[in-house]
Parts: structure tokens; C-alpha cells; sequence
């Protein structure tokens, strides 16, 4: 018996690079999975089913892609867990998809190891056993599966598939890693370094990275800012693990082989949270980043309130709410057109087509039922009444009165927590200008803060507040201003910990002290709030609130169109247009800072018009952009932009996506890691 690795499925693949069309992430597991279902009840007589038997991670990759109403249409009977009590099904085929553990081989090597129930009543399945890992198979692992030979002379196939990773969405992947317990202190804390300077966590991320670009069919260039230690530890040993896997599969092949003349090789570029820990604590008020802020959503899943229309008593409004689910995923059409915009266009939006629905003449009939002598907007009551005479609407209503409920709870919660405000403080500190392009003294701003702080009875909200303000300067002007501010900030003993944390990341609480002409500037540099980062401010962005762009961005902007400098993310290996790279003029330093209406509404769009020039073509091929320690959803926005303005293929993910809350918790933990 010998351990075989799944061919690519995605080999009719166009070029990454522009030339045509290309599947998605999503799309390529959605077909490996189908592929792996095929080909073994293709084994099997017609009529016969299989049992699929799944470990946890296995369950969620399913979960996260082809979805568990697929699997009838390949013959699975039923799916089990492989960790719990099953009952027998003797007259069916098996097949297991794991992952690659001591556990999951345990049980599955259990399941036919001879013992006295199985002598009296044979083994839980039939004779045909399908055996599939999502990553490489350990050598000791493999071991013990030829060492059972009860299991052996059933098994059918055993291959690697190569999908140790969860799609989030068409173009983003996470390891569903760090939430419990915490990566961060394997990830930031020396003690848990190996030899090769990468902890065992560090180790399963890049071995889950090469079954993500080995199913990609991708040997990227891997490349890492050259200041960061850890990107440099994991790019050269994501660049071995590829190496032996390439040279381990000879009939694998990858874009930009030579071979395939419509494509170039991918780039993967490794980074680090450390590197920005001001984006993941920002309020955002895009629609998936409210969504995923303020209310409660767990794996896509959110619960709503639902109006029930028609159920107010007699001369009250007070309609009865019903608890309903909804799943806001890829499969949603509407979730997909809005997750990106603000929050005021998306009930824009929502109101729009309602209206349109309402005004046309196919539904002229429940217009006028739905308005009243005086001729007035329908209330909800009065459409779902009128909406009973006209079936045909009951799908495209129903999801537009989903989402325009979850996006009135997003807006309750804004209100509730008074973030209007705030988010221009929050602002202001981040881009370091108010809304009308003035730069304020940052003393003045301070002030802004305590206040903040003295009408916030939420102490998570005080932590998350002081964490932006020091984050975003850089650590404060001196321990004074410091003290000061944690005195008014009231914050528990865990929140401290989580803001003391934050030096390990690499931002100090308090700037260090400096001599000479830097210190003159640097003293300069206090007077004032200053930016975080250079193209902190997004020119084209139309909402005063959301004047902060991501650091990912400009990177992920300049990667794509072949800017990306190399002194600055040098890579493995030599890149072949490494010269174009090198030198500072190729990078563009145009900017410009768009100056809102002071007078208008921090929700109004600007009275400028964003002139729409043509799309910038993107160059090479396919990018994949790493974040260790959590990625947030304003990055993953961006990347969604950067691809639409560059016509790039960007592929991103990370150990998992984050919420401002699961940041801060991640940096609590740190504590945990100590000795």
C-alpha cells in the first residue's frame, strides 16, 4: 500500500494573470472535495451508498465549502464523527477524510483492529475502505496504518488532498487557529521557539500554507517585510516544506512551470499583526465589519429579530419579534453586494429596491394596498399584508427585509454606543487630521479621549479607545500622559494586562525618551497627532468616518501592480524582475487627502465626485497574502478593492479572521505564555 497525492483538479485553469477567467479558491475545494467523493463511489455498483465518517476539522472544511446538502448527490448516506460512538453499517463502503493526526489515525486503526465485538459481529463497515488526509501524511502515522492489516487489505485508495485549510469566502482561507487556546504566545513569545527558530504552532501553519498552494497548483516566490523576524523564519521554512513536496510529487504541477505558457508564478507574501495592531481595533462602519463587530455572528451564522407584520394590537405599533437565523455567506447574493459598502449606502440600497418593488407596475396591486387614502409609505405591517396577494415577491422581499433588519440592529448598536463620535475621535488619531484636514495638538485630543472616556460606562470600550490612541501615536509623549489617561480609563485587572501586552507586540505605551536633534523632533512630533502610517488616509473615500485606510492595502496595491519594493520585502529566492523593484522612483508617492464638509454630515457623502479612471492592470501572477496572528475585515474589504482596481487575482488569509474583541483578548493571553 502506498500513500497517493490528489492531482489537481484545477489544471483547465485560465492564467492568474489576466488572460481569462479563473475559478475561485472556494470553487477549486468545492471541485477537489466533489472529485474525492466521485472517485470512490465510483468504485462501488450504482446502487450502492457510502458512509462518510469525519474528524472535526475535516467536518468544518466540508462545512465551509461544498456544504453538507452536496454529499447526497455523490451517494453518502450518512455523515459521522469519527471521535464519537457510531452505529454499524456493515453493507456500506466507508469513506474516512481526516486530518492528519495521531488521533484521527488512532480511531481510524481502532475501527479495525479485531477485538470481542468485532470477532462476534464483524468490523462497523463493509469491505471497501476510501482512507483521505487533508495534508501530508506523517511517516509515523503511515506506519501505523500498515501495521493494521485488518485495515490494509480493505483499503481502496489513501491519498493526500491537500485541503488542510477553510475557505471563508470565493477568495480567503483561515486555519480556524488561535482561538482556544491563543496562538499569540507561540506566535510572539521566544520560550516556544524550536531550533529552527518556529514553534510547533508556526510549524502547522506553513505545512497547512503548502497544501493551500500545492491545490492552487502554486510555487510561489515567497517574500516577507525584512524588518520582521518571524515572516523571515516562516518564508524560509514554508520555502523548504515546498521544496520537499515538489520534489516529492513529480506528477504535480504548478503555474509558471513552463508548461503551461498562459501563467505566471504566484507570490506569497508573509505578514505579521504586529505590524499594524491599529486596523483590527478601529470601529469600521462597512456592513460585514459592523456585522461582525457589533453584533453576534459566530462561523457566518447570525441571529436577528424578526418583525412579525400584523401582529400589533389595535391602535399600538409595536409589532411582535420573532428570533430568526440567517447564514451571511458566499451563497447569499445580497450579503455579497453589500458586505463592502457603509452602512448608510447599504439601507440606501435596501430601501431603494424595496421601493422599486413596490412602485412597479407588476406591483402596482400592492402598492396601493399598500398605502393608506392619504396616499403614505407603507408601513412593514402593510406590506406583508399587501405582499400575501402578490407570492411571486415573498423570496426577494424576504432577503431584502433580512438584511435591512440586521442592518437597523447594526444601527441600534450604533446609537446605543454613541459611536458616531467616537469614530471621529478614532479617526482623527489614526489619519492625524480632523475632517476639514486640520491637524489638531494632540493635547487638545487627549482631552477629547478623557472625555470619552468620563461618558462610556463600558470599560471594554475605554480599553479598545486607549489602545487606538496609543497605538496609533506610537506610544504617548511620557509616562505622565500615560498615567493620567489609564486613571481615567477605570479599566479591570484583565484589561491592563491586555494593554501592558501590547509592548510585546511591538508598540510601546510610552515613546522612548531621545537626545539631539531627534529629540527636538521628536518633542515636535508630541505638540501634534500624527498619522499612523503614510497612506493612513483613503483619498476616494466618500464617508468622513471611514477617512482610515489599512496599512495591507497600499502593500497588497503595490504587490499587484509590481511595485513592491524588494529592500523592503525582500524574498527567498531571486525574483525574476527583481531590478524593476529595487529602486525608490518606481514607487508611486502620489497622494492627495480629501477634505469633507465640515458642514455636512459625518454620514454624507462627500460634494466631490471621484473622477473613475481606468483599471490598472495587475502584474504576474496569482497573489497570496499570509497574515500570521489574525486578519481583520477591513483588510480582507481592501483586498476585495485592491483585486476589482487591479484586475489581480489576490488570494488572503490567515490563522483566522478577527474581531477588535478577539485582538484584544489574544493580547490578554499573552500574559498566559509567561513563565
Amino acid at each position: 500500500m502506498s500513500r497517493r497525492v490528489s492531482a489537481s483538479t484545477s489544471s483547465m485553469m485560465s492564467s492568474a494573470s489576466g488572460s481569462g477567467p479563473t475559478q475561485s479558491l472556494r470553487d477549486i475545494v468545492q471541485e477537489s472535495l466533489s472529485n474525492v467523493l466521485q472517485a470512490s463511489t465510483a468504485q462501488l455498483p450504482n446502487d450502492k451508498w457510502i458512509v462518510l465518517v469525519v474528524d472535526p476539522q475535516s467536518l468544518r472544511v466540508i462545512s465551509s465549502s461544498i456544504g453538507m446538502y452536496n454529499l447526497m448527490e455523490h451517494h453518502v448516506s450518512i455523515v459521522e464523527d469519527l471521535m464519537k460512538k457510531r452505529a454499524p453499517f456493515r453493507d456500506q463502503a466507508v469513506l474516512y477524510l481526516v486530518e492528519p493526526n495521531e488521533e484521527s489515525v488512532d480511531r481510524i486503526v481502532a475501527d479495525w483492529t479485531p477485538n470481542k465485538a468485532t470477532l462476534k459481529q464483524g468490523p462497523l463497515y463493509g469491505n471497501t475502505v476510501f482512507l483521505y488526509f487533508l495534508g501530508r501524511l506523517p511517516d509515523a502515522l503511515f506506519g501505523k496504518i500498515k501495521a493494521c492489516k485488518e485495515l490494509v487489505k480493505r483499503v481502496k485508495i489513501l491519498q493526500e488532498v491537500n485541503l488542510d485549510f477553510l475557505t471563508k469566502e470565493a477568495q480567503a482561507f483561515h486555519f480556524d487557529m488561535g482561538r482556544s487556546p491563543s496562538i499569540y504566545p507561540e506566535l510572539y513569545l521566544s520560550k516556544y521557539q524550536t531550533a529552527n527558530n518556529i514553534s510547533p504552532k508556526q510549524e502547522q501553519m506553513v505545512q497547512k500554507l503548502v497544501t493551500l498552494c500545492a491545490t492552487l497548483n502554486e510555487y510561489p516566490h515567497v517574500r516577507y517585510p525584512d524588518e520582521n523576524e518571524l515572516c523571515k523564519n516562516l518564508a524560509f521554512v514554508f520555502q523548504q516544506k515546498m521544496n520537499e513536496f515538489v520534489g516529492s510529487n513529480s506528477s504535480w504541477w504548478y503555474n509558471g512551470d513552463g508548461l503551461h505558457p498562459n501563467s505566471d508564478r504566484a507570490t506569497l507574501l508573509f505578514m505579521d499583526r504586529r505590524d499594524d495592531c491599529l486596523s483590527p481595533l478601529m470601529h469600521e462602519f462597512t456592513y460585514e465589519a459592523m456585522v461582525n463587530d457589533l453584533l453576534t455572528i459566530e462561523d457566518d451564522r447570525i441571529t436577528y429579530n424578526s418583525i412579525n407584520a400584523g401582529t400589533a394590537k389595535e391602535g399600538t405599533t409595536d409589532e411582535k419579534t420573532t428570533k430568526m437565523d440567517a447564514l451571511l455567506n458566499d451563497n447569499d447574493e445580497v450579503w455579497m453586494e453589500l458586505r463592502g459598502m457603509h452602512i448608510a449606502d447599504v439601507i440606501k440600497v435596501l430601501s431603494t429596491r424595496i421601493r422599486d418593488i413596490v412602485d412597479s407596475n407588476t406591483g402596482s396591486a400592492l402598492n396601493k394596498a399598500a398605502k393608506g387614502k392619504d396616499g403614505k409609505a407603507l408601513s412593514v405591517n402593510q406590506m406583508a399584508k399587501a405582499l400575501k396577494a402578490l407570492p411571486e415577491y415573498r423570496e426577494i422581499m424576504s432577503k431584502l427585509s433580512q438584511h435591512m433588519q440586521i442592518a437597523h440592529q447594526c444601527m441600534d448598536a450604533f446609537t446605543k454606543q454613541r459611536l458616531l463620535d467616537l469614530s471621529d475621535l478614532e479617526q482623527t488619531l489614526a489619519t492625524g487630521k480632523t475632517e476639514d484636514n486640520d491637524v489638531p495638538k494632540l493635547k487638545e485630543i487627549l482631552g477629547q479621549v478623557v472625555n470619552e472616556f468620563r461618558q462610556q460606562p463600558d470599560s471594554s470600550m475605554r480599553l479598545r479607545l486607549l489602545a487606538i490612541t496609543i497605538v496609533s501615536q506610537r506610544g504617548l509623549e511620557s509616562q505622565d500622559y500615560l498615567d493620567k489617561l489609564l486613571n481615567e480609563a477605570r479599566l479591570t485587572k484583565g484589561e491592563l494586562k491586555a494593554l501592558k501586552n501590547l509592548e510585546k507586540l511591538g508598540c510601546p505605551l510610552v515613546r522612548a525618551p531621545q537626545s539631539g536633534t531627534k529629540g527636538r523632533l521628536g518633542k515636535m512630533r508630541g505638540t501634534k497627532v500624527s498619522a499612523y502610517h503614510p497612506d493612513a488616509i483613503e483619498s476616494s473615500n466618500e464617508y468622513a468616518n471611514s477617512r482610515y485606510v489599512c496599512v495591507l492595502k497600499a502593500i497588497m496595491d503595490k504587490a499587484a501592480k509590481g511595485n513592491l519594493s524588494v529592500d523592503e520585502f525582500p524574498s527567498v529566492m531571486p525574483l525574476p524582475d527583481a531590478e524593476g523593484m529595487l529602486a525608490p522612483s518606481s514607487l508611486s508617492k502620489a497622494k492627495s487627502v480629501r477634505r469633507v464638509n465640515s458642514s455636512s454630515s459625518k454620514w454624507a457623502g462627500s460634494s466631490s465626485t471621484n473622477s473613475q479612471g481606468s483599471k490598472k492592470k495587475g502584474h504576474g501572477g496569482r497573489q497570496i497574502i499570509f497574515m500570521a496572528g489574525g486578519m481583520c475585515y477591513s483588510e480582507l474589504r481592501a483586498a476585495r478593492e485592491v483585486m476589482a482596481d487591479t484586475n489581480m487575482e489576490i488570494v488572503v488569509g490567515s490563522n483566522r479572521f478577527i474581531k477588535p474583541l478577539d485582538f484584544l483578548i489574544d493580547c490578554k493571553n499573552l500574559s498566559q505564555g509567561e513563565a
